[in-house]
């Protein structure tokens, strides 16, 4: 069984990195990730330039309290 985590990431460099540090953030608390779907995209601009990526993923971990 898994449980879906909701987790809000933002990079400089691009939305993948924002994926990228998201599902690591995941992996580093000690879950075990199976999967991620992203929900949103978003970014700003600041004078001119790309100032940030930002996105919400759901990860599938599993879910160790789950009942067979």
């Amino acid at each position: 069984m898994f449980r879906m985590v909701e987790v809000i990431s933002s990079s400089d460099r691009g939305f993948s990195e924002a994926v990228r540090q998201a599902v690591e953030g995941v992996i580093q608390s000690g879950e075990k990730a199976h999967f991620f779907e992203v929900i949103e995209q978003r970014g700003a601009v600041r004078d001119g330039k790309f100032k940030e990526f930002q996105v919400k993923v759901k990860v599938a971990v599993e879910d160790t309290t789950a009942q067979p």
